[in-house]
């Protein structure tokens, strides 16, 4: 069992764009080798059109938690920020984002069907509809997570052969924060590249190449947001730290991912993010 993870996946525009936000990660805890991270925002009028996800390569369950309308979905991941128009004015919403080789939910379908979508629960998973009621009717965002666990217990499944290939394969891109030969693991693992693709895109959805593209990102958005010194945006530690050949190249594969540079990306969004 892992005990410390590499990634720490996030949407800083989720918190941007609501009210009340509040979030947990259950770091040292049994479940945290699946889930990164519990948490919950209050929609405004204007973020139940404008709140937009970057890619992570995870997926999230979602609930609606009004008392009239109680709804779930999963919320998957992009490969290129954008926007999520689907969400109710003034509603308290609790999510869970589980790590891409996460084996605690079983879904019906490949997610590589499923990526950059917003998609009824239920029609993605089997389980007992009830737990979008009782998330609903959860007194605060402690109580949510203490149901939520619960569901959890009652939804077990084995973990087949081709999820610890998965595991074992992700955990290395990790400790290589994205800079990984895809050759060297497939002889590693002992299977060809090909069928490490195919279950990669089965689980994930995305390929072990892209996958590794997201790390990357998501560890330099990490860095840029989290940054004091504005000429970080500008030296050449931070492309190299994250497995970039120069400032340009750095530049060019963010913009391709949230459509925007780094710099502006910062300037509009290092507000929301807590130090």
């Amino acid at each position: 069992m892992k005990n410390f993870k590499h990634y720490f996946p996030f949407q800083p525009e989720i918190q941007a764009s609501t009210n009340s936000y509040i979030e947990l990660k259950p770091i040292g805890q049994l479940i945290g080798k699946d889930i990164a991270l519990f948490y919950q925002f209050k929609t405004n009028n204007d973020s139940a059109y404008s709140i937009s996800l970057v890619p992570d390569g995870c997926f999230d369950i979602l609930f609606c938690c009004s008392s009239s309308k109680p709804s779930a979905f999963l919320w998957t991941s992009p490969f290129q920020r954008r926007k999520q128009p689907k969400f109710l004015s003034n509603c308290e919403y609790f999510g869970v984002r589980f790590f891409p080789e996460q084996g605690m939910i079983k879904l019906k379908y490949p997610m590589k069907e499923l990526l950059e979508q917003q998609i009824p629960l239920f029609d993605v998973m089997t389980g007992d509809l009830s737990i979008i009621e009782e998330i609903a009717a959860g007194k605060n965002f402690d109580e949510r997570i203490r149901i939520f666990k619960k569901f959890l217990d009652r939804t077990k499944y084995e973990v087949d052969y081709d999820q610890k290939i998965i595991d074992y394969a992700i955990e290395k891109i990790y400790l290589s924060n994205g800079v990984l030969n895809i050759n060297h693991l497939s002889e590693e693992i002992g299977y060809s590249d090909r069928y490490i693709r195919k279950i990669f895109e089965k689980h994930i959805g995305f390929s072990p190449k892209q996958f590794c593209q997201i790390v990357k990102f998501q560890n330099s958005l990490d860095m840029i947001l989290k940054a004091d010194n504005p000429l970080l945006l500008n030296s050449k530690s931070l492309p190299s730290d994250n497995g970039y050949y120069d400032q340009s190249h750095f530049i060019r594969e963010f913009k391709k991912f949230v459509l925007l540079t780094p710099k502006q990306y910062k300037e509009i969004y290092k507000p929301s993010i807590p130090m």
